[in-house]
């Protein structure tokens, strides 16, 4: 099994997504995508581990590439702006964490 995300597993995802659910939007599929991310969330607080975490984690990397396909964007597409932004995120300034743990960029 591939370790990584690859084209065919990302056209795999979003052609099954569109053969399951039709005319799902990216917000609609952003909007899924936030109960999901608030199962994770919960998953998280309650120190859930095994399967069932993976699966939340899944759901929400499912989702999320549905999204952004349904707004357009293809595989290629993906990794060239994550590419971009992770170039923008290495070259920022960033804070200390907050109470909650999440730390901001400065620049």
């Amino acid at each position: 099994m591939n370790k990584i995300m690859n084209k065919e597993q990302f056209e795999k995802i979003t052609k099954w997504q569109d053969k399951t659910f039709g005319k799902a939007s990216a917000m609609s599929k952003v909007a899924h995508l936030i109960e999901e991310v608030e199962e994770l969330n919960d998953c998280l607080v309650n120190n859930v581990e095994g399967q069932e975490i993976d699966y939340e984690f899944a759901d929400c990397f499912i989702l999320l590439f549905g999204a952004a396909s349904s707004f357009g964007m293809d595989y290629e597409y993906i990794c060239k702006v994550i590419n971009q932004k992770m170039e923008i995120n290495h070259k920022r300034k960033w804070g200390k964490a907050n109470d909650n743990g999440v730390v901001h960029h400065k620049t």
